[in-house]
């Protein structure tokens, strides 16, 4: 199976050295692709970031696998789960009320997933992202406490 068909956007990539790479010849736009796959950001966020639709990443991903310069991150990307968002939206409404539900879109959104497609490990990236639009430090901290209180208790989050 080809690893580009389908949906990309959670696929997260890392640059592989190679020892003898031979001539290989990329464009920039390219280049800046493989300037972004650290092993830690999506396909989703990498296109977001480089003003890159999904078709135009898949070109330049394919030619990064074609000359071996990446490969997938080894084992699975666990998602966080639909108890978590819930739990978010909730701490969020008793801080901020109704806006609550548009704070959590908008930082899904800026992420680059789908709220049911953010890995486990860009969860700080979104308690972080939230936290930041809640005006009062009080209430900010509190919020970001009770995150990072539920990320350690909840094994399933």
């Amino acid at each position: 199976m080809d690893i580009l068909s389908g949906d990309i956007s959670i696929m997260v990539l890392r640059r592989e050295i190679k020892t003898d790479p031979g001539d290989i010849s990329l464009d920039g736009q390219t280049l800046k692709v493989l300037a972004e796959l650290d092993g830690m950001k999506n396909l989703g966020l990498v296109a977001r970031t480089l003003g890159m639709d999904m078709i135009e990443l898949k070109v330049a991903v394919s030619k990064l696998i074609e000359f071996q310069l990446i490969r997938p991150v080894e084992g699975s990307v666990s998602m966080l789960g639909r108890e978590f968002f819930d739990f978010l939206r909730n701490q969020l409404s008793i801080i901020t009320g109704p806006i609550a539900q548009v704070m959590l879109e908008d930082a899904v959104y800026e992420i680059g997933c789908e709220e049911e497609k953010i890995p486990k490990n860009r969860v700080a990236e979104l308690i972080e992202l939230l936290s930041r639009q809640i005006p009062d430090e009080t209430q900010r901290t509190a919020f970001i406490q009770m995150a990072m209180e539920r990320i350690k208790g909840v094994e399933s989050y």
